[in-house]
């Protein structure tokens, strides 16, 4: 959606009150930076100021010109300490004053053609250097391209894409982990063999006892034992965070953001399902939402890695035919994901949710996910 200066302000004015006020910024974020759109007016008005520089990049609009006012109003952000980013960047002469004191440049990849991309980082990377972001990569092709031109940084939907290869399938699997899965599927497990299975795995037992000893859980007392965050959480509390580590463990050189995105979705979907009174199903949902992302995190496909965990027919069908309750659900956040909001609401309406609740619970979820992460 395009702002015109008016309304860019507002919006941004909105952003920063729920995010900064009523939510808190570092919680969504998980104690990393964010960038901020910040309109002209904004910047003259100072409003950057009003936030901390640990947790803010400026991130300038397109249309912010290079006016004696905003290089003075930029120059006492970045003696502040502030990182200063331009959106949306196409080079022309007139911005040279800005592309000085930027340290981020953001080029979307599907606004420019490849000698607009080259043009502009010649341009930019001339007698000086910058950080270059890649934005709405989509392709492998693309991933490269930006390599090749020296980006640092990628934003894109691409990387929730999995490059399938079936000849190394069972290596990429790494059968043994994901047979964990398989084990604790099972109805008739006990807690003390699951506990002696779990405590042969040094890496697996270390995530496991942080993560129930975590924010998350509030718990008054510290867990102290495999066995005896079975008997606390219980067989299916412990089955989701096992089945989220060792994805975690298998992703190899994906990115982390993966991780923390198929935790978010998990975690979604078992709002979506307590607030339809399902919550004896809540694991369910947890696990289509966490293995919805499970192709990108293993390069592997859907089907094969179902195989090997032994998932009950509820979680499968879902992921593998993308039919059903479960996987309509699953649409509402794939389209809040890419800020889709119309589309997010009609579904999310059809299922019966109003779109306010489902970005409440959009909210929480990635709370909760950077609770449990950090």
């Amino acid at each position: 959606m395009a702002y015109d200066g008016l309304d860019g302000s507002i919006a941004t004015k909105d952003v920063l009150v729920t995010a900064f006020s009523d939510i808190g910024i570092e919680e969504i974020t998980g104690g990393k930076k964010a960038f901020v759109n910040f309109t002209t007016e904004l910047v003259l008005d100072e409003v950057p100021h009003m936030l901390s520089n640990d947790i803010l990049i400026v991130e300038l609009l397109e249309d912010v010109r290079a006016t004696e006012p905003v290089l003075a109003a930029c120059r006492k952000l970045k003696r502040r300490g502030y990182l200063i980013a331009l959106d949306d960047f196409t080079y022309s002469e007139d911005l040279e004053p800005l592309i000085g004191l930027a340290d981020i440049i953001k080029i979307d990849f599907m606004k420019c053609d490849v000698e607009e991309i080259k043009k502009s980082v010649y341009k930019i990377n001339s007698n000086r250097r910058k950080i270059l972001l890649a934005e709405k990569i989509e392709t492998y092709e693309d991933l490269d391209f930006a390599r090749s031109l020296g980006f640092n940084l990628f934003q894109g939907f691409f990387f929730c894409k999995p490059t399938i290869a079936n000849a190394k399938c069972t290596e990429t699997l790494q059968v043994s982990k994901l047979q964990l899965i398989k084990y604790i599927a099972d109805p008739e497990v006990s807690f003390f063999d699951l506990a002696n299975v779990i405590k042969r795995d040094l890496v697996l037992s270390y995530r496991l006892l942080k993560i129930v000893n975590s924010a998350y859980y509030g718990l008054k007392y510290t867990v102290t034992g495999i066995l005896h965050a079975l008997l606390i959480l219980g067989l299916n509390e412990i089955k989701k965070w096992i089945s989220l580590i060792v994805l975690n463990q298998i992703k190899t050189t994906k990115p982390s953001e993966l991780i923390r995105a198929a935790l978010v979705r998990g975690i979604f979907m078992e709002k979506l399902a307590i607030s339809q009174k399902k919550r004896k199903n809540r694991d369910e949902y947890f696990l289509v939402g966490l293995f919805s992302l499970a192709e990108a995190i293993m390069d592997t496909p859907i089907d094969a890695i179902l195989k090997e965990t032994h998932l009950s027919e509820e979680i499968i069908k879902p992921l593998v035919t993308g039919e059903g309750e479960k996987a309509e659900l699953l649409k509402i956040i794939y389209h809040i994901e890419r800020a889709e909001w119309d589309e997010a609401d009609e579904i999310a309406v059809a299922c019966g949710f109003d779109q306010a609740k489902t970005n409440q619970f959009y909210i929480e979820a990635m709370i909760d996910a950077n609770k449990l992460l950090t």
